[in-house]
């Protein structure tokens, strides 16, 4: 009697454990200066996953206590086409600030259901970019000039939802103040190199830090396990930037991996 009482113990413990380290969000906040730029608050989220709740609220409170001027959503909203409604609901409720801005993951151009994969088709792409729309601005391979004071913030969104779909189409006689690159998978930043591209900011995710780490590294053979996790100095874009995220894929669970939503502070040693 007593050991199956040390037992269910210690499977509560394990259980408890487990669900803190999957449905509790950390926020990293990095503050840095940009010359010529205004007081701003950017707010990095990625890799949803269909997830919009969690151990200390849902997602779009945890966004709102930082009053962010922009929203920046790196893919993969959803597991699948039945949870798009909820996460584009929830998106709803964000503050918008100057805007919401999104670029595709490969859970975009894909979905499971019942541990089976299916590419979705043109047609059902389509229509999923049509619903995004309503709710953010959607970026692939585009960019978009953003007026804030007197200064011009430029958000480049690559779509590498599909490698080779990578493509930089912007003119830079258009001078930006700050320039932020989006893109979901940091394999990105091996076309940022190879065009000579520059910027201030790169935000990716897609690795979803290994989502269970063992002392520090991901578990067995991660195939993104060469690229670091959270924010490095880089002579092309300033600060290469990849979020651990905030839902799973293939694993319903994360370990010494907490979920993550990242609060980029510029200049805030400025008055407003």
């Amino acid at each position: 009697m007593v050991i199956a009482l040390l037992v269910l113990a210690c499977a509560g413990i394990g259980t408890a454990f487990c669900l803190i380290h999957t449905l509790y969000v950390k926020t990293t906040t990095i503050s840095t200066s940009v010359p010529g730029v205004p007081r701003l608050t950017l707010v990095h989220l990625t890799d949803l996953h269909g997830r919009t709740r969690f151990l200390n609220g849902p997602l779009h409170r945890l966004v709102n206590r930082h009053h962010p001027d922009l929203v920046l959503v790196t893919g993969d909203l959803t597991q699948n086409n039945s949870q798009l409604d909820e996460v584009l609901m929830e998106l709803s409720r964000v503050d918008k600030g100057y805007g919401i801005y999104f670029v595709p993951g490969n859970y975009e151009r894909e979905e499971v259901r019942c541990f089976h994969k299916r590419l979705y088709s043109a047609e059902a792409y389509a229509e999923n970019k049509k619903a995004w729309a309503k709710h953010m601005i959607v970026l692939e391979y585009e960019g978009r000039l953003i007026p804030i004071g007197a200064s011009q913030i430029l958000i480049y969104g690559f779509d590498n939802s599909t490698y080779g779909n990578e493509r930089y189409v912007w003119d830079d006689s258009a001078q930006a103040s700050l320039t932020v690159f989006l893109a979901h998978s940091p394999n990105i930043i091996t076309s940022i190199y190879h065009n000579g591209l520059k910027a201030d900011l790169l935000l990716t995710g897609h690795t979803h830090g290994g989502q269970i780490r063992l002392f520090g590294k991901p578990l067995g053979g991660a195939v993104y396990r060469h690229f670091h996790l959270g924010q490095k100095k880089d002579e092309a874009v300033g600060l290469f930037s990849i979020s651990r995220g905030l839902g799973t894929a293939k694993l319903p669970v994360r370990l010494f991996c907490f979920p993550e939503v990242t609060v980029y502070q510029i200049n805030h040693h400025q008055p407003d």
